[in-house]
Order: C-alpha cells, then structure tokens, then sequence
C-alpha cells in the first residue's frame, strides 16, 4: 500500500478503507488492552514514550493516545513511517480528532503525536529509545528474515517492552478480510491487499517461534478474534 507510483488521493482512499477494518476488528482497543497489561508489569512514572512503527494513517497512534488521555496517563508518541503521503494523512487525522501533532525527529515535549518519516526496516533503525513500541498490521509485509531483523533490533532498544498485533494466516481468516474489505473499502488496493496479507501472514505458532528465537524470551502470543494474534513482551 505504500509502493511507489501510488496517488495520494488512491492512497488516501486506502487508508480510509484500512481504518474501517480496523474500527470492525477492534485491534486498536486490543492493543491499548494488551499495553496496559504491560504498563502494569513494568509500572514508571513520568512521562510514557511509545514508538509506533509503520504507522500508516496513524488510526492506532490515535486510538492510544485518546485512551491514555482519558486515562490520566501522559503518553508521547512518535509515529513513524515511509511513505510521506501516509503521514500526511496521519497529520489530517490527528487534527480532525483533536490529537496534538507535529513533524519531527523526537518524541513531542507535551503529551501527543510527532510523526517522523523512516524506514523500519533500516539497520541500525536510528531512532530515539522508547519505553513501549506498538505495531499494527505491519509484519505480515516482511520475510521471516526481516521479520527476525526487525525484533531483534527492537529487543534491543526498548526499555519496558513491545506490542504487536497482526492477521494470522489461515483459510476463514481469509475468507472473513476478504468479505470485508469488499464491504468496508471502496479502494482496489484494499481488495487486493486485504486477502495477500492473510497468505503472507504468520501464524500464532510461527509468530512465537520467531519471537523467541530473536531473543524475546518469555513472550506472549496469543489469539485475537476476528482472526488475529497479539504479542506482548516486557524486557527483563
């Protein structure tokens, strides 16, 4: 979704696609569960710095920071991706909800969301540490070998732990995106991309497999309905 050569109004239509399956599927709320759970494990106080990866149009960067704020938790979010029409999108996003939000290198002075753009598959990633890292949807992109690269180089820079969520491969699972992208997007980028992500998805199994043998020992995998998994660690 973020290849070259895409417009921005295709792109746009695409995230706005995204979001709704991602409103239908409740991921967002089932990550803000699964970081609270950490949060818990690893209680600090201050300020809480989350780096989310591949951010997309931010619906999960949002959707956190609402919680937080709600929550009486100060949390600043530095949200980084690619693809500069995403973040751009992102920024409309965050202005639409009431979300405070800028462009820049380090997390925000004030609790909010600064959006970065950067390759999370670069090595070193070159980032600024964060207590917590959430991602959404984003491994399935990546080879196994990426994928192992990709939390390796996590576990090594985070100070509390990482959330991650992601579809899990299977036939219903494909099924079910399928059905809904078809209902819930307009955008032929979606139709295309919702059923290929399914195929190239790991699962629960594999994704514990992978986590464990890139150094996140004691990691929890575990099912998501509608047909999802959710990984949480806390570094020791």
């Amino acid at each position: 979704m973020d290849q070259p050569g895409i417009s921005y109004p295709d792109h746009q239509l695409a995230l706005k696609g995204l979001a709704r399956l991602n409103r239908a599927s409740g991921v967002h709320q089932k990550v803000w569960r699964e970081l609270l759970l950490g949060m818990a494990a690893k209680p600090q106080t201050g300020p809480v710095r989350l780096l989310d990866l591949a951010t997309g149009g931010a619906d999960l960067p949002i959707h956190l920071f609402k919680q937080a704020r709600r929550a009486g938790l100060d949390l600043r979010i530095l949200a980084v991706d690619r693809a500069e029409g995403a973040l751009r999108h992102a920024m409309e996003r965050c202005m639409a909800s009431g979300v405070p939000c800028s462009m820049g290198e380090d997390y925000p002075l004030e609790p909010g969301i600064r959006f970065r753009v950067a390759d999370a598959l670069a090595a070193p990633l070159g980032l600024p540490q964060p207590d917590w890292v959430t991602s959404s949807l984003f491994l399935h992109h990546l080879t196994n070998r990426e994928a192992f690269d990709l939390l390796v180089e996590l576990a090594g820079l985070v100070k509390k732990g990482l959330v991650i969520a992601d579809l899990s491969r299977g036939w219903l699972n494909r099924v079910l995106v399928t059905i809904g992208s078809h209902l819930l997007s307009r955008s032929p980028l979606v139709h295309n991309d919702g059923p290929a992500s399914i195929r190239a998805a790991f699962t629960i199994r594999e994704a514990r497999g992978l986590a464990e043998s890139a150094g996140l020992h004691g990691v929890l995998v575990r099912s998501a309905f509608p047909g999802m998994w959710l990984m949480r660690w806390e570094k020791p």
